[in-house]
């Protein structure tokens, strides 16, 4: 299903934070992919306290690949549930629905990262079949750029940024090149923090792509999400992981409304 990628031109603007609160809020069963050529292992240190066998996600990936296994029958193995904040409890009102999340960790050596090349194809075609969606977070663009299998797999390219001046020198720098790998349309921005000087609007004019989310700058509530802290039964209601739901939910409506649109276009096609 729909395969959404988020990046960075610069560091830590929230693009780990920012993919977690995305499957966290997610309304349809989900996978959280870390594949940042760059491991911080920050999901599994944080969110989820080290809880998780060095043996699962990209590793099991690039052996299976190995062992001439398809990578869709090797997905599930390789990851690990994605538990979700608490809630607080019922007083007798509809139970929330249970989406199912799940995280597929990333590189568990940096040495890894460069005999990984032949694997993402097949990866990301495996993503892409899955009944799930998913979320990727692919860390810094990069000198390099990401790899292209990356890019050709994403239903949506989200760079993600902050407004200072900082940020967007370096938005100026490592965007254009990902924008004409693209397919058209394919690249929005995040942007976290809006207003801090810059308004989201004055960011989308100067880089002429849309602002697919605005995300408030809250430390504290990211915090609860990145630091391993005990996460409040309140946060669903905070405005942080209301912002990531809503972001979600837009996402999902998005790549429902043009898949939608190309089935049109195929049966007149067909019809024709």
């Amino acid at each position: 299903m729909a395969v959404h990628v988020l990046c960075s031109a610069s560091g830590a603007p929230g693009v780990t934070t920012t993919a977690l609160g995305l499957a966290l809020t997610w309304p349809r069963p989900v996978l959280l992919v870390d594949a940042d050529r760059t491991p911080a292992q920050a999901v599994q240190a944080g969110y989820l306290r080290g809880s998780i066998d060095d043996g699962r996600g990209l590793v099991s990936m690039l052996q299976a690949h190995r062992e001439r296994h398809d990578l869709g029958d090797e997905l599930l193995d390789a990851a690990t549930e994605l538990p979700s904040p608490p809630r607080p409890a019922s007083r007798g009102g509809a139970a929330e629905p249970t989406v199912t999340r799940r995280f597929l960790p990333g590189f568990s050596h940096p040495q890894t990262v460069d005999v990984f090349a032949p694997v993402w194809r097949p990866l990301f075609q495996a993503l892409s079949d899955a009944p799930f969606d998913s979320v990727v977070d692919a860390g810094r663009i990069g000198h390099r750029g990401l790899p292209p299998e990356v890019v050709d797999a994403a239903a949506r390219l989200l760079v993600v940024t902050r407004t200072s001046l900082p940020a967007l020198a370096a938005l100026r720098l490592h965007l254009p090149g990902l924008v004409d790998r693209a397919a058209p349309g394919r690249v929005g921005l995040i942007v976290v923090g809006p207003g801090r000087p810059y308004g989201a609007g004055e960011v989308a004019e100067a880089f002429d792509l849309p602002v697919d989310a605005e995300i408030p700058l809250d430390v504290t509530g990211a915090s609860e999400l990145s630091e391993g802290l005990d996460v409040s039964p309140r946060w669903h209601g905070q405005a942080l992981p209301r912002a990531y739901a809503a972001t979600a939910s837009s996402l999902v409506a998005a790549w429902e409304k043009d898949r939608l649109a190309q089935r049109t276009v195929a049966d007149e096609v067909v019809s024709a």
